[in-house]
Parts: C-alpha cells; sequence; structure tokens
C-alpha cells in the first residue's frame, strides 16, 4: 500500500512506515492479554477462568523474570509483571513515534496535535534521523543496553515499586520497539 510521505527532518531520509496488520495483532495481545488473564479469572466461570490461569501460569513461568511483581486486578495478578507490562506500552510508545514522525495525510486514532507537536519538534526529528542512520549492529545495541537496567534492578533493589519497574519496562521497550520496527520487513522504508 503506497502512501503519500513527506520528510522527517530537514534533510532526512523519506519514511514510509506502513502499520503491518500482523505487528498491530501482536501489540494489541501484548497490551490486552496481561489485563484479561485476571479479569477472565474473576469470572469463575469453568473455562473462562481457567484460560486466565493457563495464561498467568505460561507467561509467569516462561516469559516474565518476577511474576511476583505483577499487578493485581480483582483480586489476580496481571499475567506478567509491571516490568514486562510496561516494556509493551514502550512498544507502543516507539510504534506511535514512528507513525507520527512520518508525514501521512491520513487521520489516526493520536490527536492533531499530537502529529503537530511531533512534525514540527525539530529535536526529536533529527533525533530520529540520526538514531535511523545508525547501521542494525549500533541500533541493537543501542535497544539491548537498556535491558541491563533490569538486571540491575532484579539484583540490587529487589524491592522496588511497581511504578518503577513500569518505566524501567517502558523505557526498555521503547528502545527495543525503535529497533524492531527499524528491522521489520517493510515496516519502516529508507529512501534517500
Amino acid at each position: 500500500m503506497l502512501r503519500r510521505q513527506g520528510k522527517v527532518g530537514g534533510i532526512s531520509p523519506i519514511l514510509q512506515f506502513s502499520g503491518s496488520p500482523v505487528l498491530i495483532a501482536i501489540l494489541m495481545v501484548l497490551l490486552l492479554g496481561p489485563l484479561m488473564a485476571p479479569l477472565f479469572q474473576a469470572t469463575r466461570l469453568p473455562l473462562v477462568a481457567d484460560s486466565g490461569t493457563l495464561a498467568r501460569e505460561l507467561l509467569s513461568r516462561y516469559i516474565c523474570p518476577t511474576p511476583a511483581k505483577s499487578y493485581v486486578l480483582l483480586g489476580f495478578p496481571m499475567a506478567v509483571c509491571a516490568r514486562c507490562w510496561g516494556a509493551t506500552i514502550g512498544l507502543w510508545a516507539a510504534w506511535l513515534l514512528l507513525r507520527r514522525a512520518t508525514s501521512d495525510d491520513r487521520r489516526t486514532f493520536a490527536s492533531i496535535h499530537s502529529s503537530f507537536v511531533i512534525r514540527h519538534s525539530s529535536f526529536v526529528l533529527h533525533w530520529l534521523d540520526a538514531y535511523l542512520a545508525l547501521a542494525w549492529p549500533a541500533r541493537l545495541l543501542i535497544g539491548a543496553l537498556p535491558f541491563l537496567l533490569w538486571v540491575a534492578e532484579i539484583h540490587r533493589w529487589a524491592a522496588a515499586p511497581f511504578w518503577v519497574l513500569l518505566l524501567n519496562g517502558a523505557f526498555a521497550g521503547f528502545w527495543a520497539g525503535l529497533f524492531l520496527y527499524s528491522i521489520w520487513p517493510g515496516l519502516l522504508d529508507k529512501r534517500r
């Protein structure tokens, strides 16, 4: 699908950013799935509650490093910890930044004001241009460095409040998202 695109910054490449339906579906599941698990468990219906329990057990055992640090909804813990859910919020923030930084003329669910601010914020645009101009190994390194904060926080600050975990996760998720979206096939197409 071709859309009219404009420059991101003064001498920047023209960006083509399309919302892949697969990527959007993955992001929706990552955002809403951990919230749905405790809600399903709270229904106490045989199959629905069991699916919520299964989601919680699978994610807390195989994905989440600290499942005991989960927010509690209706008396049941979310499927992942606050840090992992924050990473999902960071992935969304990176996706929205790249989506708003292009000059697509169609309206999206983000406000026109936020679009105007991001398009005309030279600092953000120059920073994004500089980041996208890096070779992929450098972007990978930048995307991986915030996860060292996870390790430090897990081992050095075990009693960190949930809001710190959420912010720590969002920070790492944002940088990981920028890297992921910069290499996702067809999602962000740089052309000079």
